[in-house]
């Protein structure tokens, strides 16, 4: 035998004796694993299997977690869900141990859900023990105020106020801010100077608008929903709104001194102004009321406004021409009348509405003495196949009311003979039930706030629905800035002097400068 196969052999013993070796070292190892566990985190979910919670509000989860011998200090929490249901990209909403978040995803639609994941990192190792629920979110945006507010002076967000006096059925106080920018990722462009809360082929919907837009967001979820000729029939180049009304079966709109008026209960898009002349104002004295609905009234008349271009007053009877003459007439001269409609000369427009009598109310500042007045006519009388058209009723002088020379916002009642005017920092109440009107100072804002509007509060339904909350018609709704915006509710006591309940006034701030409010169904 050479040297060189006794090598070999031996080489060949050394690989076999450490292949052995290494056998029994293993063997050794496993024998012990039953008494050295791995401790492993147990993650108790009793009870919460699945996860909802109401959209802006709190998520609030306390896991039971056992770390099983892990140290407290040895581990880290992560909480994180999916920007939207089925989506693979998820945004760490906290690195604490139990969760406290608000959440304000957009309601989910049936069947959809988001991915609710928590994992706790044994940091000597790296292990990581990862729990997972699924997360409905519900609609939690009801009956009460939408705040249009703005922090930068350029764009618009969308608040949320739910109350007892605001929200039939509702006992406890919700607000909820930037309700719109956080759904939708974006503020709305513009400042909005008007809402309506409306239904639009059988969706409730907010339209709004701005200068130079109008836009809807539909409020089951607060989403966009489109702008300008997504809403008109047929489209337009430029927009330029003026105002939002309601009447019955008729949603109002006017903009370049012309009125539309289209059903959007059963149309999706507001259709073609009406071809006249006259020159439509902001501000109209329209009728709300209808034999068809609850409210036994019959409006004769349903329109009535001051052309402050040709001068006149005009009415319009209907607003369909399938239920009669939907013309626009001067309502004619009568020098004999308390006023002469056909000399009521160089007005501008204040505010315009109907009273408890159903009368047409005028508010009109004289372009040349500043001289401020309230023009009151009937609201005609239709005796088929005849209308009387409306007459000069009472004009009231009211130039030397305090601080009228510079109010910008009035409030006509419908169920009793007041009228709110309001300066920068005061509320005052023109009682007009006798020949001489009444004024007297009813509210002052704290010093350093500036009212930004003022407007009565009115259920949506509102004159037509069978019952209300006790506070229809009874509260003004007001806003102020100063170094926030806030809401004010203003009860109203002792019907026909105006008086303010002010013991019992409720205030909600953390604002932008709000721009407009509306009631939302």
């Amino acid at each position: 035998m050479t040297i060189n196969n006794i090598y070999s052999r031996m080489r060949f013993l050394v690989a076999i004796v450490l292949v052995i070796v290494a056998a029994i070292s293993c063997r050794k190892d496993l024998s012990t694993l039953d008494s050295n566990k791995i401790p492993g985190v147990v993650i108790d979910t009793t009870g919460n299997s699945q996860l909802s919670v109401f959209q802006f509000e709190r998520l609030v989860l306390q896991p039971s977690v056992n770390l099983q011998g892990i140290p407290e200090s040895e581990v880290s929490y992560e909480w994180k869900v999916n920007l939207l249901p089925g989506d693979t990209l998820y945004q760490v909403i906290s690195e604490e141990k139990n969760l406290d978040y608000e959440v304000r995803f957009k309601p989910n639609t049936s069947g959809k859900y988001h991915h609710l994941v928590y994992t706790i990192t044994d940091k000597r190792n790296g292990l990581k023990y990862i729990m997972a629920w699924p997360l409905t979110v519900k609609n939690n945006i009801g009956e009460g105020l939408v705040i249009a507010e703005s922090r930068d002076g350029i764009n618009t967000d969308l608040s949320h106020i739910m109350s007892p006096r605001v929200t039939s059925g509702y006992n406890d106080e919700s607000v909820k801010y930037n309700v719109y920018s956080s759904i939708n990722g974006s503020l709305i462009p513009g400042i909005v100077k008007q809402l309506q809360f409306t239904k639009i082929f059988g969706v409730d919907a907010l339209l709004g608008i701005t200068n130079n837009m109008v836009f809807r967001v539909n409020t089951l979820d607060y989403t966009y929903f489109g702008k300008d000729n997504d809403l008109f029939y047929p489209d337009s180049e430029e927009y330029h709104p003026q105002a939002l009304g309601e009447v019955y079966q008729n949603n109002l709109y006017i903009a370049e001194n012309k009125l539309t008026a289209t059903y959007l209960g059963a149309s999706r898009e507001f259709g073609l102004p009406f071809d006249y002349s006259w020159k439509v104002p902001d501000f109209i004295a329209a009728n709300p009321n209808s034999a068809n609905g609850y409210n036994s009234y019959q409006p004769a008349v349903v329109i009535s406004f001051y052309d402050e271009v040709n001068q006149k007053f005009v009415y319009q009877q209907v607003l369909n021409p399938s239920f009669g003459d939907a013309n626009m007439y001067a309502v004619a001269a009568d020098p004999g009348a308390p006023f002469d409609p056909g000399a009521v000369l160089n007005k501008v427009n204040l505010a315009a509405g109907i009273n408890v009598d159903r009368d047409f109310v005028h508010i009109l500042k004289d372009k040349n003495n500043g001289n401020v007045n309230i023009y009151v006519l009937t609201g005609g009388v239709f005796n088929y196949p005849d209308l009387t058209p409306p007459q000069a009723k009472a004009v009231f002088d009211v130039s030397a009311a305090p601080g009228i020379a510079t109010a910008t916002k009035f409030v006509i009642l419908h169920d009793q003979k007041v009228i709110y005017y309001a300066t920068a920092n005061k509320i005052y109440a023109i009682m007009y039930s006798t020949p001489t009107p009444i004024i007297e100072e009813r509210f002052t804002v704290p010093a350093g706030e500036t009212i930004t509007t003022l407007q009565v509060y009115q259920q949506i339904g509102y004159p037509l629905a069978e019952s209300y909350i006790p506070t229809n018609n009874k509260q003004l709704i007001m806003s102020t800035f100063g170094t926030e915006g806030k809401v004010y509710i203003l009860p109203m006591i002792n019907p026909g002097l105006g008086n303010i309940d002010q013991p019992n006034i409720k205030t909600y701030g953390g604002f932008g400068k709000i721009s407009a409010i509306t009631p939302q169904k």
